[in-house]
């Protein structure tokens, strides 16, 4: 192995994997850079800027392990990746289909601190991100322009554009774009221009190049000869460029693996993008179980990432292990020293290995089954409210986890099924502070047919989740004109209790909750608290939208490797925010409102129409079948009479619209989920 090696030698790892000697560890992460770390760094490739060293260790095989540098190294494999040629090419990390990396050869754009134009088109990005702005997505219009151009390919017949071919697709917001392959790939620009008329759409259009297909295409790139062959020589002189590579003996990995702080992966590993303990304690574990990789991917069917798997999986164990106690999440050091402890170890054996009944892939499928609530409830929840549960609220399903495995002789109906998922998301969207409290449950067998009256509790200062209030109560105290005009005249104590008509009804529910708590301050906070998480609760409308949500992005897989934090779907605002965003003359009732889940649909950039923001909502829900995607019922005679910007104080409408819609979307819930059934009969009103 050489002290320096040659880009292709780098991209080879991955594109030639047969042919290759360098391997990634199994203490390795998994791919975490985004579109614009990818961009830039071949930014300062083609600018011949430094992009550090890589470090390898050799291993007793003869082969070699990549120490330091995966993400570098993928992003440069990705700019050599030809997805018109290469078929069979499969990244370390990426999963799904592989992102092609493009060039504006003729950018108008003053890019401040890049020179050259690098464009990413991912799998939910097919037509990229801002030009301009790297990390935005493009506009509406201009998406759904892209939209229009891609359905034309062949390629793309009766598909939706998270799945569309990477050969049908490229950056629409730009000038002149090609495949940063072809300049890696050819030796001339007449090759180039050949590779275009060979392999790109023949629908290509962008929305700054001057031209309506390829064949307009190709007469502008003959007479942008001299750019191609410019950025040509540029890309010649850039892959024929070694980066410095560090190689360490195999003895290194080995302390790794066995040290109680592995001072070398977390040092190297500093300056980028930082590691999670989740991150560092599956690289052990991968080290110490390499055969068992496969498995633990395996295990979270795509809900759970097999960093976060092997966390729950070793709290599970030792939780068992300490007389089942809630098991604090471990750090890297404790995961190590554990390690050690014969029982812990053959217990993460025990629960990854296939073949055991109780194995953590079984526990994992009926948790995700029991939360996905197919049969328990007409249209099932979306993946991504499942997700979002196990990521940001690992504990509850945790909680699930250990339930299920000390509990495998009690039937789980669909009525308890329903009750496990409804309880779960109450305390997560709802929040329970204190776990180790609920974790006292884990060894009642009736858990889940128990009221949660014992985890509501009005007293901010303690750990309970806060009081759910009857939507019927919501409604009526919100449809009373005295709470109306508090927001209209824009009251102080307007997100406070109104004590007079139904307000006093709200007071005396939450006394039947806590009748030791007369304080009325105790009752604004918590129906503060309360309205805040459903104004704001944006999985409330996927929820309410779950038909329309799985029909048309049952396909889209949240745990895409390329880190496209950005959903498929739009969040449209049904009263345009440009209506509200910086203007003077807007009452300020509409600014409390205007960004809340009461004025938010989810909508597929097909259905989301190119009006912009000339459309009020009573024009834009003049379809029935619109109004029904976009979950407006009831609310529908106030929606209507919105047919203009509001200029003035005239916005009865706009608030009741808001105000009733997100009411009709958090009873869905409350409906669909039964959340009456869980809360016991003395405190509903």
């Amino acid at each position: 192995m050489e002290d320096k090696l040659l880009l292709q030698v780098i991209a080879d790892w991955q594109l030639r994997p047969h042919r290759s000697e360098v391997e990634l560890p199994a203490i390795q992460r998994g791919f975490v850079w985004n579109a614009m770390q990818i961009e830039n760094l071949w930014d300062s490739l083609l600018r011949e800027y430094p992009v550090g060293s890589f470090l390898l260790s050799k291993t007793n095989s003869g082969k070699y392990h990549l120490m330091d540098g995966q993400q570098r190294a993928t992003s440069i494999f990705l700019g050599f990746y030809n997805p018109f040629t290469e078929t069979a090419s499969k990244a370390w990390s990426i999963q799904d289909q592989l992102p092609v990396l493009w060039i504006d050869i003729d950018h108008k754009i003053d890019l401040d601190t890049r020179k050259y134009l690098l464009r990413l088109v991912t799998r939910s990005h097919p037509w990229g991100y801002q030009a301009k702005d790297q990390g935005l997505r493009m506009s509406v219009s201009d998406r759904y322009k892209a939209l229009e151009l891609f359905q034309k390919d062949p390629k793309n017949t009766s598909k939706k554009y998270t799945s569309f071919a990477n050969t049908s697709v490229y950056p629409y917001d730009a000038n002149c774009p090609l495949p940063l392959c072809f300049f890696i790939e050819a030796e001339t620009t007449e090759e180039v221009i050949d590779m275009v008329k060979r392999y790109l759409p023949d629908t290509i259009s962008t929305k700054l190049g001057n031209f309506e297909d390829k064949s307009a295409y190709l007469k502008i790139l003959e007479n942008s000869k001299s750019k191609i062959e410019e950025l040509l020589v540029v890309v010649k002189r850039a892959i024929r460029r070694k980066i410095s590579c560090d190689i360490i003996s195999d003895s290194v990995l080995n302390e790794e693996q066995t040290t109680d702080n592995p001072t070398l992966f977390v040092r190297i590993n500093s300056a980028g993008t930082s590691l999670s303990g989740d991150d560092l304690i599956y690289s052990i574990y991968k080290a110490t179980f390499p055969d068992t990789k496969q498995l633990v991917e395996k295990i979270g069917l795509n809900f759970v990432k097999p960093t976060r798997v092997i966390s729950l999986v070793s709290r599970m164990v030792w939780s068992e292990i300490d007389g089942n106690n809630y098991p604090v999440k471990m750090n890297v050091r404790q995961f190590q020293q554990r390690l050690k402890n014969e029982q812990f170890k053959q217990g993460l054996m025990c629960l990854v290995n296939e073949g055991e009944n109780t194995n953590a892939s079984n526990l994992f499928t009926q948790a995700i089954n029991i939360l996905q609530c197919k049969e328990s409830l007409e249209g099932r929840m979306p993946p991504v409210i499942v997700k979002q549960l196990i990521n940001k609220s690992p504990d509850l399903f945790l909680f699930l986890l250990c339930w299920l495995r000390k509990h495998t002789s009690i039937k789980i109906t669909t009525d308890i099924s329903l009750k496990i998922t409804a309880k779960l998301l109450i305390f997560h969207w709802f929040g329970i502070a204190n776990i180790s409290i609920m974790w006292r449950e884990v060894e009642t067998d009736s858990y889940w047919e128990l009221p949660i009256d014992q985890q509501i509790e009005l007293n901010s200062n303690r750990c309970g989740v806060n009081a759910l209030l009857p939507p019927q109560l919501l409604r009526d105290y919100y449809t009373q004109e005295g709470v109306e005009q508090l927001f209209v005249c824009d009251n102080p104590s307007k997100w406070e209790i109104l004590a007079e008509g139904v307000g006093t009804k709200i007071i005396d529910y939450y006394r039947r909750i806590d009748s030791s708590i007369s304080d009325q301050s105790v009752f604004n906070t918590c129906f503060s608290k309360f309205l805040n998480v459903i104004r704001f609760c944006r999985s409330l409308v996927l929820f309410a939208q779950r038909t329309y949500i799985n029909e048309v992005f049952g396909d889209y897989n949240q745990m895409d490797s390329i880190e496209d934090t950005n959903t498929p779907w739009d969040w449209d605002h049904i009263y345009p925010s440009e209506w509200v965003y910086r203007k003077m003359y807007c009452n300020k009732a509409i600014k409390d409102w205007n960004y809340t889940i009461g004025n938010l649909r989810a909508i597929s950039l097909e259905q989301n129409r190119r009006e912009g923001h000339r459309l009020s909502p009573g024009e834009r829900l003049s379809e029935k079948d619109m109004r029904e995607i976009s979950f407006i019922g009831c609310d529908w005679k106030f929606w209507e009479q919105i047919d203009k910007r509001i200029y003035d104080d005239k916005v009865q409408n706009h608030f009741r619209a808001i105000t009733q819609r997100m009411i009709a979307i958090y009873e869905k819930f409350w409906n669909d989920m039964k959340v009456q059934d869980l809360i016991s009969g003395k405190q509903i009103v």
